[in-house]
């Protein structure tokens, strides 16, 4: 009985080494970048040379020089008063009229400004512990809107995605581990199926080519049986129909073995001129 089990153990161990399964660990993504939250713009292109939103709404910086207006600049303002523009002109995309703050859409463009700004300074400070904890905070709460937006609005909610080039990617219901003895043991599952409907396939080919053949031995056994009946004077089972449908299914069949032969012409020679 030992010899048997440990006979079979062996067999399993000697099995496992022969299938070319390969399972390699997904790599980490984090919780804050574009393919996680679901944004497929970066930033808006703003240039330096923007004058802040306070000072462009006054009248003496038309007519400033531009020494000045290089002062009241983005570029010399620094980064926060960028980020102030960047939601400005996402927000610009959606409002309804010019005092729109409050409603779904401007809360979710003012957000997004914010959560594209944070990605930004991520890939500039990936350590930063509260930042990432910001922009994390900032994909929930928009999600969260967004998934309201979409139960009772659901056009209203489609314009929104595209005019701000996001695609919405819902909590998930249930929540699961990845495992390796799992995903080998799909990946294995998948490498047999595989091997199966390889061998199907090839056997589906054997059995077209020899297709053929068959017919045109069954047609010229027909005709014969069809001419002794007649010279004997005895019941005929085999009629016309029966022939000229065999006959049909030879012509059906050579057309389609012309066709598999030109294909395998052509795959050879692309193949000849590849090497």
């Amino acid at each position: 009985m030992l010899r048997q089990l440990a006979w079979t153990i062996v067999q399993t161990r000697g099995i496992k080494h022969k299938i070319n399964v390969k399972w390699v660990r997904p790599e980490y993504v984090p919780a804050y970048k574009p393919e996680k939250s679901g944004d497929l713009e970066s930033l808006p292109p703003i240039p330096e040379t923007a004058i802040g939103r306070d000072y462009a709404l006054t009248e003496e910086i038309k007519d400033a020089p531009e020494s000045v207006k290089k002062i009241f600049s983005v570029g010399h303002l620094g980064r926060k008063e960028y980020n102030i523009l960047v939601k400005e002109e996402l927000k610009n995309r959606v409002r309804r009229h010019e005092y729109d703050f409050s409603t779904a859409e401007t809360k979710i463009a003012n957000m997004t400004g914010q959560i594209r700004y944070l990605q930004d300074n991520m890939d500039k400070f990936p350590r930063n512990s509260k930042m990432k904890q910001l922009v994390q905070e900032r994909i929930d709460k928009r999600k969260k809107l967004l998934k309201f937006l979409r139960q009772y609005d659901y056009k209203k909610f489609e314009w929104l995605l595209e005019k701000l080039n996001i695609e919405y990617k819902g909590h998930p219901e249930s929540f699961h581990k990845l495992s390796r003895k799992e995903s080998l043991r799909r990946l294995t599952e998948i490498h047999c199926e595989d091997i199966r409907n390889n061998k199907l396939a090839d056997y589906r080919n054997l059995l077209e080519s020899q297709q053929g053949p068959f017919l045109k031995e069954k047609l010229d056994s027909l005709k014969f049986i069809r001419s002794e009946q007649l010279e004997l004077k005895l019941p005929i089972t085999v009629t016309e129909q029966d022939i000229k449908k065999v006959e049909q299914q030879l012509e059906e069949w050579t057309k389609k073995d012309e066709i598999k032969q030109q294909a395998k012409k052509k795959k050879r020679s692309s193949i000849l001129e590849v090497d």
